[in-house]
């Protein structure tokens, strides 16, 4: 992939959610420092709604052409835990009501997500390392761009020829 000027204007186009969501964190990080957290306002649902639910909604928006739906239910729901997680280290300790009330949901969430990528690594290292894969399967069964399906594909590779030259097969 050429990164020439044409190339980075049609890939911003094609994936707008990336700029908009470093300005929408930049935006939220100022919002809770500027905030008085002592007053029990609204601001933690605020940041929990942006971080938790908006920016993952436009991240679904923005890709629901681009992605098969199985990749973009799981990204989307990563996002919903990475805005929580997030969204924790933005208010202060002291002032986590919902997040602290929540909590038990984010673990719950994390440890489904963390199996679902197990068996989603497990499924791709039987495809790298059962033979025959290509490329194009790779990236359409992992959900994975190209060139990092290029990638999977040479580290197996190399990882066969090391184990055949250790094994002395």
């Amino acid at each position: 992939m050429s990164w020439a000027v044409g190339d980075r204007g049609a890939w911003t186009r094609r994936n707008w959610f990336v700029p908009l969501a470093a300005l929408l964190l930049v935006v939220e990080t100022a919002f809770a420092q500027s905030t008085d957290w002592s007053a029990r306002g609204p601001e933690e649902a605020v940041i929990l709604f942006d971080l938790c639910l908006f920016v993952p909604a436009l991240y679904a928006f923005a890709y629901r052409r681009w992605l098969p739906i199985r990749a973009l239910a799981l990204r989307t729901a990563a996002l919903i835990f990475l805005g929580f997680y997030i969204a924790s280290h933005l208010v202060p300790a002291e002032a986590q009501r919902l997040i602290a009330e929540l909590g038990w949901a984010r673990t719950l969430g994390l440890a489904v997500l963390a199996l679902i990528e197990l068996k989603l690594m497990v499924e791709i290292v039987k495809l790298l390392f059962g033979g025959g894969a290509d490329v194009e399967t790779i990236a359409a069964r992992s959900g994975a761009p190209t060139w990092v399906a290029r990638l999977m594909l040479a580290e197996a590779r190399f990882w066969k020829w090391l184990w055949r030259r250790i094994s002395g097969r």
